[in-house]
């Protein structure tokens, strides 16, 4: 495709925007796609040694993938750039995917796994990075909005689709992932290698990386996805110690709550014109009562109220997160920085359940680490009001 048309830059219209949008499902689907195949997946490699260890592993592996593999995703994409990536990315995403489908052998499910991981790496970097590149910064917000609100609607019908799927065989469950296909085949056909804006241009382009900016980036993404996860792992666990125990209940229970993830996507878009930080300051503040009110909730049905604010924070993190960092990286360094970005998002995610349970030896019990890290968040809220309230960021400084 060509980037020039009669002498000028070419311009992203809703074609471009879909397809980031669907194609920033991708790298979730790879996980949840699998969650509610675990039993099936359990019986069907039983004879694996250590099957109850390496067998969940299979849907962790991605994640893992995207954590060691995204910083150099994004090295590529400003090297030598995004589209081209994105392409070999998602083909490696749907080969990947599809490869348990036709071989029936655990360690073939295993590199499988391995491969989609890689893709997923270059599919979230290129995809944050193409938002920022083809979207002034107002229509970019819509386009996180939506992507919030539709990965939240496909989750669930995905999860649906998964256990429906997983009664037919161990196997079907990966045919979800031939999605990739039609997503790769439009991506082919409208996406484009932006150019820099002319603000972006000239001496600019000689600056050396933002290491140090890069950094504060990554320490508050590991900070609050840490916080994050807190009740996306842990709160099946929590719902049964407070007399939830039959696994329906259970599932109904978490279900419930979720509303408010779509919910805080739109609130995402309705508080951008405060300011990246300010929006931050929301989410640390949404767990500090989300998590505090789920550690002090003497039953089940006050837990899910508190949730239903946990989850608003939930739904206004990642767009809120993805936003400044695009905010921070000039186009030279931006597929970089959300390479750092997304391996900071993804390194949490194996770190929080540790933190949980060292802090739940320390603190007597589950409900307690919950209000732990509740207090957690409100003490960074206050950190950051008061950051705020000495040095009143405009929206393109800093979250401080």
């Amino acid at each position: 495709m060509q980037t020039m048309q009669h002498g000028q830059a070419r311009k992203a219209d809703w074609r471009q925007g879909w397809i980031l949008v669907f194609s920033g499902f991708l790298p979730v689907m790879a996980i949840i796609a699998l969650a509610p195949t675990l039993p099936t997946l359990l019986a069907h490699f039983q004879d694996v040694p250590n099957a109850r260890l390496m067998v969940p592993l299979l849907i962790t592996a991605p994640s893992a993938c995207i954590a060691l593999f995204a910083p150099a995703a994004g090295v590529i994409a400003d090297r030598y750039g995004r589209r081209r990536l994105l392409l070999w990315s998602m083909a490696f995403y749907g080969a990947g995917g599809l490869m348990p489908f036709v071989i029936d052998n655990f360690w073939a499910v295993v590199a499988g796994r391995v491969v989609i991981g890689i893709g997923e790496a270059g599919v979230l970097t290129v995809v944050n990075t193409l938002l920022a590149d083809y979207y002034e910064e107002k229509e970019r917000h819509r386009w996180l909005m939506l992507q919030g609100v539709v990965g939240s609607v496909l989750g669930t019908v995905t999860i649906a689709s998964s256990g429906f799927l997983a009664a037919q065989g161990w196997q079907y469950p990966f045919l979800v992932y031939a999605v990739a296909i039609p997503i790769l085949l439009a991506s082919l056909a409208f996406l484009f290698e932006p150019e820099p804006r002319k603000k972006a241009a000239g001496p600019a382009s000689a600056t050396p990386f933002p290491y140090m900016v890069a950094m504060m980036v990554c320490g508050v993404t590991v900070v609050l996805s840490t916080i994050y996860y807190v009740q996306v792992i842990n709160f099946s666990l929590l719902l049964k110690e407070l007399g939830v125990d039959n696994p329906k209940s259970i599932g109904l229970s978490m279900a419930i709550p979720s509303i408010g993830v779509p919910i805080g996507a739109v609130l995402f878009k309705l508080t951008t014109r405060y300011g990246a930080g300010t929006q931050i300051l929301l989410v640390f503040a949404g767990y500090a009562v989300g998590l505090g009110g789920i550690g002090m909730a003497p039953d089940y049905k006050v837990a899910l109220a508190f949730a239903f604010v946990q989850q608003l924070a939930n739904g206004l993190i990642v767009p809120a997160l993805i936003a400044w960092t695009q905010s921070k990286f000039s186009f030279e360094h931006r597929g970089r920085g959300m390479g750092w970005w997304a391996s900071s998002f993804f390194v949490a995610q194996f770190l929080s359940p540790a933190v949980v349970n060292l802090t739940r030896g320390w603190v007597g019990n589950l409900q307690n680490a919950f209000l732990t890290f509740g207090l957690l968040a409100a003490a960074c809220a206050v950190l950051a009001c008061l950051l705020r309230w000495r040095a009143p960021p405009s929206p393109s400084q800093a979250v401080s």
